[in-house]
């Protein structure tokens, strides 16, 4: 840094002094018309995130109930089972078998589902 020069500090610079309405007009009309634009976009933006946020919300919401009612299903097709057991001998064994794959495969999609959920959970609590 250099000293300063005292002649420079004696020598006042010249501005030039705008009338009000000039001034006005030049330096702040342009600024309140930009800050209105920015503001209007913030409020457009903002309207759009809400309802992007809406919209996976009724997602999430649609794949439990999807969930749900599979697990209902499932659930009463297991009760029907047991409240009906007319297989007999080895067919019995059998079919229990072919139930025991079917439900599996049942909660295997269910399972699927879930974490499908919990991703799009997370994705949406990121952005």
């Amino acid at each position: 840094m250099r000293p300063l020069d005292i002649v420079e500090l004696a020598e006042p610079e010249e501005v030039e002094v705008l009338e009000p309405e000039e001034d006005f007009e030049q330096f702040l009309l342009p600024v309140i018309h930009e800050m209105r634009e920015d503001i209007a976009a913030l409020t457009r933006e903002h309207g759009r995130a809400y309802m992007r946020n809406r919209s996976k919300l009724w997602e999430m919401d649609n794949m439990l109930i999807q969930i749900k009612t599979q697990v209902e299903a499932s659930e009463e097709s297991a009760l029907n089972h047991l409240q009906n057991p007319d297989d007999e001998g080895e067919g019995r064994g059998t079919k229990r078998c072919e139930k025991a794959e079917e439900k599996a495969k049942e909660i295997a999609k269910m399972t699927e589902m879930l974490v499908e959920l919990v991703r799009r959970i997370e994705r949406s609590e990121s952005s």
